[in-house]
């Protein structure tokens, strides 16, 4: 990734959190011109990247989807994660997503310990955040992508 894919990348979720922490909500007009500038990008400057990349947007929409129905995940939470699908590349996609969710669990885990409160939630954008920034910090320390394999 590009030195200003990332800078780009930090400006969003950074962006995102910022609004889900103030508002509750990471609006459409944040993640939907990303999405569509990191599908831009992705098809001038890797078009071989396209298809995998629209794979792991569109399983993460099938396998999210139910949680989003249930109430557990907001629409704003799907839409923000399938924004960086461009930039991140598929490995990293599915590597930081998983990682999103485990920071959030740990969250929880830490804010019910803390109160004892089951009412309080996690501001999923927060862990997204996280991941994102550690997914390109292992990058820029030579860690190469994982593999879809591994997953």
């Amino acid at each position: 990734m590009t030195e200003g894919g990332r800078t780009v990348l930090i400006l969003f979720v950074t962006a995102a959190a910022a609004s889900d922490l103030r508002r509750g909500r990471i609006y459409n007009f944040l993640t939907l011109p990303t999405l569509a500038a990191g599908l831009l990008l992705l098809m001038v400057s890797i078009p071989e990247e396209v298809p995998p990349t629209l794979g792991v947007m569109a399983a993460t929409l099938l396998l999210l989807f139910p949680f989003w129905k249930a109430g557990g995940l907001g629409a704003g939470d799907i839409k923000l994660l399938m924004a960086l699908a461009p930039f991140m590349g598929p490995g990293w996609f599915l590597f930081g997503t998983v990682l999103s969710f485990l920071i959030g669990a740990g969250i929880s885990a830490f804010l019910l310990i803390r109160y004892r409160d089951l009412s309080r939630t996690v501001h999923f954008a927060v862990p997204i955040g996280i991941s994102v920034v550690l997914c390109l910090l292992l990058e820029q320390l030579g860690i190469q992508s994982p593999s879809l394999v591994t997953f």
